[in-house]
């Protein structure tokens, strides 16, 4: 309470105004540097944007994205949970897709805090391939070194009679961090296209038929795209010799954050869904 007989001075006043602005800074200062210390940890976001999931690999300043789906807005919206606004600058964009599936690539290509810019393949003719414009193809496989101890190795594969001239491939990127790797497939039907790897930590989905790829790309965790499986679906799918112990659906407009820790992979306790009685935790997948 203020005594109005003997009100303050303004030397006290001014004392107690910097005593709460250091207060106030020190705080800041303090949550400031927990939040870039955690956006700077290794760490892999999957962005719901439609008819594709799109991936956002960070580790410290170093920063790529896949870009993929027909949702501009979803991606944008996934997009701005993850990406910090004090650091807008993406080393590598790398755009996949076809006719529709360009919208997210289109939208993304467009953002000027981009370096490099680059396709997966070669893209088949559309309207959408003519407004992106010319862009080089990543010459797939290619490994890509975002940081000393993160690579992305990207390889694509066309399906059997499929022509090239008209069909955008179906790929795959491999996530690795230390010991740990982290799977991403075009789609389910992609996985049979490619040399068996052993078990990766996380197999993320990003179109169609998710469950198709358990046989020929087991992990400990599924990531889905909710737009290409129901919850109920997904979970009548685990028939598999090895099923997954956690699945999680993306949908449009969500991010989900996997961190890289020390022998494996965090997923976020309130998304990931039991797929079987015992679930274990998610280790590190065995490194190629």
């Amino acid at each position: 309470m203020i005594d109005a007989a003997n009100p303050p001075s303004w030397r006290e006043i001014a004392t107690t105004a910097l005593a709460i602005l250091v207060v106030v800074f020190v705080g800041c200062d303090i949550a400031f540097a927990l939040w870039l210390r955690d956006l700077e940890a290794p760490q892999v976001a999957v962005l719901g944007s439609g008819d594709q999931l799109s991936v956002f690999v960070s580790d410290g300043p170093a920063r790529l994205i896949l870009a993929a789906g027909d949702d501009p807005i979803g991606y944008e919206n996934a997009l701005a949970r993850v990406r910090p606004l004090f650091a807008r600058r993406l080393d590598v964009l790398l755009l996949a897709g076809s006719g529709q599936s360009l919208l997210v690539p289109l939208s993304a290509a467009a953002d000027q805090h981009v370096r490099t810019r680059m396709t997966i393949a070669p893209l088949p003719p559309s309207a959408e391939a003519e407004e992106i414009g010319p862009l080089p193809d990543l010459a797939a496989p290619r490994l890509i070194r975002l940081a000393p101890s993160t690579t992305i190795v990207v390889e694509t594969a066309l399906p059997f009679g499929a022509d090239p001239e008209k069909t955008f491939p179906c790929w795959r990127a491999t996530i690795e961090h230390d010991q740990t790797r982290i799977v991403v497939l075009s789609d389910g039907n992609a996985a049979a296209l490619f040399s068996p790897q052993d078990a990766a930590s996380v197999l993320v989905v990003a179109g169609k038929a998710p469950a198709a790829a358990l046989q020929a790309a087991p992990a400990i965790a599924l990531v889905a795209n909710s737009e290409a499986i129901a919850g109920a679906e997904l979970r009548q799918a685990m028939s598999v010799p090895h099923p997954p112990h956690w699945g999680v659906r993306i949908f449009p407009g969500e991010a989900l954050r996997l961190r890289f820790v020390p022998g494996g992979v965090t997923l976020p306790s309130d998304v990931a869904q039991p797929l079987v009685a015992t679930p274990a935790a998610v280790p590190a997948g065995g490194a190629s």
